[in-house]
């Protein structure tokens, strides 16, 4: 297990298609769940249904819901060419990768060179400078510049995705585990976890003092979400970006009429392209986040009107110069 990326639907030995939903239906039930193999002909390997299911962790406000998958079974691997084998996919992607983006070690693992990608989404050139977009440098001619430029343009691009491929990926596997053994994740001199870089819902907390602590020099990391809702300013309005917001985590405090919420947004002034991300849609975010100052106000508890309540925001936002930074999660 952990190789495969989790899949929303199987075949039964009689070759019936069954959906997550369907299955968790099953479940619901109390009845028997079928023998299943993979969908994706010609792999037909054999997988598992995990059901949906609520985790207790600490410090929340609600049990975490872990959502119903399909998975490998601890004996199967899905064949080469399957649309969900997870080494297949790392393979293909860092095949068209940069390899001063995507290094390859003695080890024979890959190292994924944050450093690259954190100067280029600051506005700065491959070495560190400013890319110059117009007119010439002094002693040189304005061909040179141009061709200078549209290198660095091409490899900006293909780091931008290069990254969203691999996080797109790992918003698909069932945990950090396939990644890391394949991918090292360096920051200068600095080798990052796998924990340090992706951050599902259930860890907005640690992603936002991540964040606060990095300061200036914060490094890239990604978010994945659910698209909870979105805000167009009105014309004419003092504020000019829409914002897309996420599901956002809730967590108790000492004090029980004190909640910490964590709130991730996307902040651009294409108000259009935010909205082709639809309410209830897995999306995951990478590039340089910003914490936004602590905000208290009081309200009354939903499940209590006659109890008020402190809400304490900590928000993360991300601008992001390039689309490619925010993408669906689906298969």
């Amino acid at each position: 297990m952990g190789k495969g990326i989790k899949m929303r639907s199987a075949l039964d030995r009689q070759g019936k298609v069954w959906s997550v939903e369907a299955l968790q239906a099953l479940h619901d039930e109390q009845r028997e769940i079928p023998d299943l193999v993979c969908d994706h002909p010609p792999c037909g390997c054999a997988v598992r249904f995990v059901h949906r299911y609520q985790q207790n962790r600490s410090n929340r406000i609600e049990p975490i819901d872990v959502p119903a998958y399909i998975g490998l079974t601890s004996d199967s691997e899905h064949v080469a060419g399957c649309r969900y084998d997870a080494p297949g996919r790392l393979k293909a992607i860092v095949a068209q990768s940069d390899p001063d983006f995507v290094k390859l070690l003695e080890t024979g693992k890959r190292e994924l060179r944050l450093l690259v990608l954190h100067n280029v989404l600051r506005g700065k050139g491959l070495s560190g400078t400013r890319l110059i977009r117009t007119g010439t440098a002094t002693g040189t001619s304005g061909g040179n510049t141009t061709i200078d430029v549209t290198q660095s343009e091409k490899k900006l691009s293909s780091y931008l995705r290069t990254t969203a491929d691999l996080v797109a990926l790992r918003a698909l596997c069932e945990s950090d585990a396939f990644l890391a053994s394949e991918l090292v994740l360096r920051f200068g001199t600095r080798r990052i976890a796998w924990k340090e870089f992706f951050f599902e819902r259930d860890r907005y907390d640690d992603a936002w003092e991540l964040v606060r602590a990095g300061g200036s020099n914060a490094f890239p990391i990604a978010l994945a979400g659910t698209v909870r809702t979105h805000h167009i300013p009105s014309p004419g309005g003092k504020y000019k970006n829409s914002f897309l917001n996420c599901h956002a985590l809730y967590r108790k405090t000492d004090n029980p009429d004190r909640v910490e919420t964590f709130e991730v947004s996307i902040a651009h002034g294409d108000g259009k392209w935010l909205t082709d991300f639809s309410a209830g849609t897995d999306i995951v975010m990478f590039g340089i986040w910003r914490v936004l100052d602590r905000a208290e106000q009081e309200g009354k508890d939903p499940r209590n009107p006659s109890r008020t309540v402190t809400y304490v925001t900590y928000k993360l936002m991300l601008e992001p110069k390039f689309r490619r930074q925010v993408i669906g999660a689906g298969v």
